[in-house]
């Protein structure tokens, strides 16, 4: 699969400024030992250092560089780049609405009939096997939607045609493997059900008075609501159109480009904050580090950190691509602009002053932030996007 180069370094972006003051420990208290030890053991790029540059153990940044002398840039104006139009069609609409309207719908009692597939039941049932009842098997009052599975093959079934009151035993085979209780893999059992209510799901009908009900302003009326959600659909069709652009124009600006490798404090500060920011991600998935930069980046869970070291170098050489091109192009974040964003951004977090909040922020590494993002818009902008040829 083809990664997302926008997405990536918008993280990157983010996890650098937030880093702090360009602090270079990257230890996590809630990190266990053995990853601090493998993390600590990752300063790669030493062996290679150029004694002309700076001290590598610092975080560098494009300010530290002429970043023109690590990359020759190709044509990075007016790439084209292969982008479906974003369209929005009646079918697109109708969809749409068909969810609303299933989201709105109500269990209505039915009394009149036995049950069928796609009713809501009400039932008591009991699993035995050999006679006798196991556990997890059993339950009182239990709702659910004939068809909607999550149970095993005929469980379901067995409820159709059932009139409410009904007792009825089947005869069940759980499958094999069933990882929930592998003691009932392939095993024979009797379940007892007893019916105790049927409801069928009414879907509401589009009229006027449904949209007036759903008190969306300037919605009265059916008409108004399908222009609502055509708009609606046109605008998130065009932000996914306007992202994909960005991510093929830097892709292809990236082809133009020849790349030097760069220098080694700015891939270590690449790889430091790669790493902070898979840990972080990882304990939010509930996952290792190494996991989750497997499933995000690729290679194996056990070769994580050369992944990270891998990113990371690549990381520094589109940095340096944007710094390049910044310099060609004159495009600048002036200390008045940055000093401006800041202080708005302190006071619309709680801080006291905006001293406080730099004490917050690697406050260089959000510079390059601005400079990527006016960068990045200057690429997308100039792009060219025709229609994907077709096979």
């Amino acid at each position: 699969m083809k990664k997302n180069i926008l997405a990536i370094l918008m993280v990157i972006m983010f996890a650098a400024m937030m880093a702090g003051c360009g602090n270079s420990d990257t230890s996590n208290p809630e990190q266990n030992e053995s990853e601090q030890e493998q993390e600590q053991d990752t300063d790669q790029p030493d062996e290679n250092a150029d004694d002309g540059e700076a001290d590598t153990d610092e975080p560098a940044y494009l300010t530290d560089f002429n970043a023109g002398d690590y990359v020759t840039l190709g044509q990075y104006k007016g790439v084209e780049v292969e982008v479906a139009a974003p369209v929005v069609t009646e079918e697109s609409v109708d969809e749409y609405l068909e969810y609303v309207l299933s989201a709105h719908a109500g269990a209505v009692p039915v009394t009149d009939r036995s049950a069928q597939s796609g009713d809501i039941v009400n039932i008591d049932f009991e699993g035995k096997l050999d006679g006798v009842a196991f556990d997890g098997g059993s339950a009182q009052g239990f709702e659910l939607t004939i068809g909607a599975g999550g149970f095993i093959d005929g469980f379901e079934d067995a409820i159709i045609g059932m009139e409410i009151g009904e007792m009825k035993d089947a005869d069940l085979r759980f499958p094999d493997p069933y990882p929930s209780n592998p003691d009932l893999a392939d095993k024979d059992v009797v379940f007892s059900f007893t019916l105790n209510s049927i409801s069928e799901q009414v879907v509401p009908e589009l009229t006027d008075e449904f949209v007036e009900d759903l008190g969306i302003e300037g919605c009265t009326t059916v008409e108004d609501y399908r222009k609502f959600i055509y708009d609606g659909l046109t605008e998130q069709a065009q932000a996914a159109f306007e992202e994909e652009k960005t991510s093929a124009a830097i892709a292809a600006v990236e082809e133009n480009t020849t790349f030097e490798t760069a220098p080694d404090g700015m891939i270590k500060r690449m790889n430091e904050t790669l790493t902070d920011s898979a840990f972080s991600y990882a304990q939010m998935y509930g996952m290792s580090t190494g996991e989750y930069v497997a499933a995000v980046y690729g290679g194996t869970a056990d070769t994580y950190e050369d992944v990270l070291w891998e990113e990371a170098a690549i990381m520094a050489q589109r940095y340096l691509m944007i710094g390049a091109i910044a310099d060609e192009e004159g495009i600048v974040v002036t200390d008045e602009e940055l000093d401006e964003i800041l202080a708005d951004e302190a006071e619309m977090f709680g801080f006291e002053d905006v001293e406080e909040y730099k004490e917050e922020l690697d406050v260089e590494a959000y510079r390059e932030y601005l400079l990527v993002q006016k960068v990045v818009e200057f690429l997308a902008e100039n792009a060219v996007a025709k229609e994907p040829v077709l096979d």
